[in-house]
C-alpha cells in the first residue's frame, strides 16, 4: 500500500509549513478549509495519523461541494458577477493536466504512469500514451512496456469491484505491479458530496470535462509543474528526503 498522503492532506501540510516559511507568516495564523466532493474527507481531516504534532490538525475544516453551494446561495452571492482576481500567494496555484485527472477513475494511474515513464527513460511519453486505463468498466487492466519492463496495472472503482479485485489477488488468480482503487463509482467526480441531479449519473459527464481540461492544459505532466519543482527546490530538498517523508507520507 502506498504511504503517500491524499492531495488534501499534502496540500494542508504544505500550506502550514512551506507557505508560512516562505512568506514569514506564523503557521498558527493559517486556517485551511477544504472544499471537497468527498464526505469521507471530513473524517480524514481529524485522523490522529495525520497529526504531525499531537492535537494539531493540518486541515481545519472540510465542506462538501453541496455544502459550499448552499452557503453561496444563502449569502446571495452571484459568482458570475465577481471580478477575476489573482491568488493571494504565487505558491500552489498551478494544477497540471495530470492533477485534474485525479478526480476521475483511472486518472491517478494515468498521471502516475506519465511521470513513471519520464523517471524510467528520461523523456516524456506522449501525454495520451496510457489511454488504455480510461473507461467505465468497474475493473479494467492494461499492460505497458516501461523502459523494457512489462508493467501490469489495474483500475477499479466502486467498493464491490474493489472487493472482487482484492479477492482475486489474495487467491493468486492474477497479479499487478500497480493498482488504483477509488471507492466511489466514477471516482471522486461521483463522490458523496457532489451536487445531485435526480435520475442522472453525472460522473461520466464530469470526466469528459476533466479530460478536456487536461488536453488543453499548458502543463500536462505532474513532474513538470513549476510549483511542485519549486517546492522541492526551495523546501523539500528532493523526493524521499526526511522532510518530504514527514510531510507527504504517513508512517508505515
Amino acid at each position: 500500500l502506498s504511504s503517500t498522503r491524499s492531495p488534501q492532506a499534502i496540500f494542508s501540510a504544505l500550506a502550514k509549513t512551506w507557505m508560512p516559511k516562505s512568506r514569514e507568516l506564523d503557521p498558527k495564523s493559517i486556517r485551511v478549509i477544504s472544499i471537497m466532493p468527498c464526505t469521507a474527507k471530513k473524517d480524514e481531516a481529524g485522523r490522529k495519523l495525520l497529526e504531525r504534532r499531537p492535537g494539531e490538525k493540518d486541515t481545519d475544516v472540510v465542506l462538501t461541494i453541496r455544502e459550499f453551494t448552499r452557503l453561496i446561495r444563502r449569502t446571495g452571492l452571484n459568482l458570475a458577477e465577481l471580478p477575476d482576481t489573482a491568488f493571494d500567494t504565487p505558491q500552489m496555484t498551478l494544477a497540471s493536466g495530470g492533477a485534474q485527472l485525479f478526480a476521475t477513475t483511472g486518472g491517478v494511474m494515468e498521471a502516475a504512469l506519465r511521470s513513471a515513464h519520464f523517471l524510467a527513460t528520461g523523456r516524456n511519453p506522449e501525454p495520451d500514451a496510457f489511454r488504455e486505463v480510461r473507461g467505465t468498466e468497474g475493473w479494467r487492466e492494461a499492460t505497458f512496456d516501461l523502459a523494457g519492463r512489462e508493467l501490469r496495472v489495474a483500475v477499479t472503482h466502486g467498493l464491490a469491484n474493489a472487493g472482487a479485485l482484492l479477492d482475486a489477488l489474495d487467491r493468486g488468480l492474477t497479479y499487478y505491479d500497480f493498482v488504483e482503487v477509488m471507492a466511489c463509482p466514477g471516482g471522486c467526480v461521483g463522490g458523496g458530496g457532489q451536487p445531485i441531479h435526480d435520475g442522472s449519473d453525472l460522473a461520466g459527464r464530469r470526466e469528459v470535462v476533466l479530460r478536456a481540461i487536461d488536453a488543453s492544459a499548458p502543463v500536462r505532466f505532474s513532474h513538470e509543474n513549476p510549483d511542485v519543482q519549486a517546492c522541492y527546490r526551495d523546501f523539500l530538498g528532493h523526493p524521499l528526503s526526511e522532510r518530504s517523508e514527514r510531510l507527504l507520507h504517513v508512517p508505515r
